[in-house]
């Protein structure tokens, strides 16, 4: 398999990148769902909020690796129709965006207070919106509905990927999966 996209296939960089991230979306939406549940006096209630953020900035890493990557890539030639097509451009592009915006929504909160981030490693990442009322809140709020919406948004991919795969019965699903069998090697 090739490391870069071709006009036929999806290179293991791309499919690494989708799959990595998709776990990792995972992870942090049920690592944040059950981190604010607990009270005060939990043993994780210090210790999970930063393993979340670290994982986030872990994320947004990625998120821009995987931008970079995809506007240095050519997409792969698909036998779908271009109905289909065009929506699934749209659904990429809306997952980006808002991948994008639960990223800065969670950096509001965990900056709102002026203070700069403290990851792993000693490594800081600096508050750059400060003295806005009620910014951790309201950021709070966004990201809260932001993660509901991508994990839909994830959802109903996940559903377009089997109907894909079941019922169209085409290779989309595995073509990011790396297993499709009509790939060329060049």
């Amino acid at each position: 398999m090739k490391w870069r996209n071709d006009a036929h296939a999806w290179g293991w960089v791309s499919i690494l990148l989708h799959w990595i991230m998709a776990l990792l979306a995972i992870i942090l939406f049920g690592l944040g769902k059950y981190m604010v549940t607990l009270d005060y006096y939990h043993p994780l209630y210090q210790r999970l909020p930063d393993f979340h953020r670290n994982l986030g900035v872990i994320f947004a890493l990625l998120l821009v690796l995987r931008l970079l990557w995809r506007w240095a890539n050519p997409l792969p030639e698909t036998s779908v129709a271009t109905v289909e097509r065009g929506l699934a451009l749209l659904m990429h592009r809306l997952f980006y965006l808002v991948m994008v915006a639960v990223v800065v929504s969670g950096y509001l909160i965990s900056t709102a207070n002026g203070h700069a981030l403290m990851l792993a490693g000693g490594f800081e990442l600096p508050a750059l919106v400060s003295g806005v009322d009620n910014l951790e809140d309201q950021a709070g709020a966004w990201h809260e509905a932001l993660t509901w919406l991508l994990a839909a948004m994830v959802m109903l991919h996940v559903l377009a990927a089997f109907w894909h795969h079941l019922v169209k019965r085409d290779e989309v699903l595995k073509r990011m999966l790396g297993l499709s069998p009509g790939r060329r090697e060049k």
